[in-house]
Formats: structure tokens, C-alpha cells, sequence
């Protein structure tokens, strides 16, 4: 297939990787964005589908490595994951990791997420899959100490049945940050920003296993893991829910979610306040937010996703800022 723009950052008037998305991904090595095998192969090698109906549920992953410059399938020391188109019935399917890698370059490009190194790359007959870097291993294939929030709340689908991922809310993950994270003021603005850019974007499955730690080597201090995961599920799944999670714990809910049932700049103010974050800080993230979703439509429009999902994007994109603009 013919590229007219770069599939790692969507920069125009490349026909492969830029150089920059090239070291990123791949170091020194020049590899091509067509995969050396084809979906039959893939679908051949790939891990077992997880049971749960959602958007997790339905994404096939496998890991690869690198030889030479040449990914290739593996079961042990994986560098990158490969997720091609899954089936299933959901909407839009076809477009799932042109999705998730246009949303993942917003938080970076866009919001300055720290992200997972990330791409779009093409089967032989052109159909697209995402392909994701680990964050998680060293240089040498060690892996590094990561602990998700499943993990770290203790949960599982015996404790906790099948639905565990979601028994939670965003302001238990803080509390668990506290518990963990050494320097908890600086982690705890990353997370918040990450909570709101979620919710920007419509991403309805960002759960507890969605946000991990990693531990720092040369500090010996655990930092938050880079996003990782983060797609419109709206998309996919109109009628899911506004969030993985509750924005608080026990049943709290600000007078604006009373009066609107949908979370409201109030709320997240609110939650801004239980992480501990100073309110004219959370107020500036929140700001930098909404006036950050200016930009998303050069980069929406460059994106491998159809005209027509496009636009649809942008709508849903221009409904939350309306309503994290919304004063009570």
C-alpha cells in the first residue's frame, strides 16, 4: 500500500516512518510499516481471547520481537504487541487501531501525555493493526517491576467476580497512589490530566488495569507507568457508560451529577481536591484540557480513521468540552 503520511506521529508527506517515529520504535534498525506475514498467520499465533464483552474483550493481542528488521511472532521476551482488527459486532470494528493509535498520539502530541511508543503498521493485503512498544522491559529483555491497580487494590476476578477491573473508583486509585508512589504531588497531576483527557475522548474502559506503576531503578521509587490503552470506545460501543469508573468512593456525587447525571468541570474539581492538588492547579489542568481540544482536529483529520468517524470523533470530543466548560 501507497502511505502519504507517516503512521507513527501522522506527520504528512512521508511514505514510511519518519526518523524520528523510526528511533522511537525501532532504534538505529529501519523497519517497514508492512508486516512480513499476513492476518491468517497472525490469527494462527495468537493468545486466547479473554471472555468479557467490552472492549478489552474483543481486542486480539500477540507479542513480537524484533530480528534484525524484521518483527516476527514470539511466546517468550516480546518487545512490542501487535492488535489487529478483532472480530465481533461491535460498530466501527474496522477501525479500532486506527482509533486507539489516533488517541494515543493526541495524549502525547496534543496534551503531553507520556505514552507508550506507539504506531499503526499494515498487513501484506493492507489491512492496518496497531503496534505498541513495551514499556516494561529493559534493554536487555529483563522486565521491569510493574504493578497495575488491579493488582495493587488486590483484585481479581476470584475476590472480586468477573467484573473486578471496574470495582473501583478514580479516587481509590489516588488513595492507592498515596500508599505507593514516593513523590506522590507530581504523579498525582499526571493521573489527573490522564483522568480528564479519558473522559475528553470518550474512553469508557479506562478500569484498573488500565493504569499501572513501574518501579524506578535508579531511584527505587515507583513513578506511573506511561498510558497505554487509550482509544474513543464511544466509537465502538455508543451506549457504554461516560467512565470506566466512578469519579469518587462511597457513593458521592456533587450536586451537578444530581442535576445533570453526567459529570460536570464541578466534579472534577472535586476530584482534583480529594487527590490533594492545590485548586488553582487542578483548575489550570482542567483548563489546558478544554482549550487543548482546539487542536485535536488537524490531527483528527490526518488520522487513518473514515471520513465519517472522523467527524463523529470530533463531535463527541466537542460535547465534553461542553460539558468540562459547563459552570454550576
Amino acid at each position: 500500500m501507497q502511505l502519504d503520511k507517516c503512521p507513527g506521529c501522522l506527520n504528512p508527506g512521508h511514505t514510511e516512518f519518519c526518523a524520528a517515529c523510526q528511533r522511537k520504535l525501532f532504534g538505529r534498525r529501519k523497519v517497514s510499516p508492512i508486516l512480513p506475514f499476513t492476518k491468517p498467520e497472525f490469527t494462527a499465533a495468537r493468545l486466547n481471547q479473554v471472555n468479557r464483552i467490552s472492549i478489552s474483550g474483543v481486542q486480539i493481542k500477540h507479542s513480537l520481537k524484533l530480528e534484525k528488521r524484521t518483527l516476527e511472532f514470539t511466546d517468550v521476551d516480546g518487545q512490542y504487541i501487535l492488535k489487529p482488527i478483532p472480530g465481533g459486532d461491535l460498530e466501527r470494528m474496522e477501525e479500532m487501531p486506527a482509533n486507539e493509535h489516533l488517541t494515543m498520539q493526541l495524549a502525547e502530541q496534543v496534551f503531553g501525555i507520556q505514552t507508550a511508543v506507539n504506531a499503526l503498521v499494515f498487513f501484506k493485503d493492507g489491512e492496518p493493526a496497531y503496534l505498541t512498544k513495551r514499556f516494561d522491559r529493559n534493554d536487555d529483555g529483563t522486565r521491569k517491576q510493574q504493578e497495575d491497580f488491579a493488582q495493587l487494590a488486590e483484585r481479581s476476578e476470584d475476590s472480586h467476580g468477573p467484573h473486578y477491573k471496574y470495582d473501583a473508583s478514580y479516587e481509590e486509585i489516588g488513595d492507592l497512589m498515596k500508599k505507593f508512589i514516593g513523590p506522590y504531588a507530581i504523579e498525582a497531576e499526571k493521573y489527573f490530566k490522564l483522568v480528564l483527557f479519558n473522559y475528553l475522548v470518550h474512553n469508557g474502559d479506562a478500569h484498573l488495569k488500565n493504569f499501572s506503576l513501574l518501579r524506578d531503578p535508579g531511584q527505587g521509587i515507583y513513578l506511573l507507568s506511561p498510558a497505554y490503552d487509550l482509544l474513543n470506545t464511544r466509537l465502538h460501543l455508543p451506549h457504554e457508560s461516560d467512565t470506566a469508573l466512578d469519579l469518587f468512593k462511597d457513593d458521592f456525587a456533587m450536586e451537578s451529577y444530581k442535576a445533570n447525571a453526567f459529570y460536570t468541570r464541578e466534579d472534577f474539581l472535586e476530584l482534583g481536591r480529594r487527590l490533594g492538588i492545590k485548586e488553582q492547579r487542578a483548575l489550570g489542568m482542567l483548563t489546558s484540557v478544554v482549550e487543548g481540544a482546539d487542536g485535536l482536529e488537524a490531527k483528527v483529520r490526518r488520522s487513518f480513521l473514515k471520513v465519517e468517524s472522523q467527524e463523529l470523533y470530533l463531535i463527541q470530543v466537542r460535547d465534553r468540552v461542553k460539558r468540562l466548560s459547563w459552570d454550576t
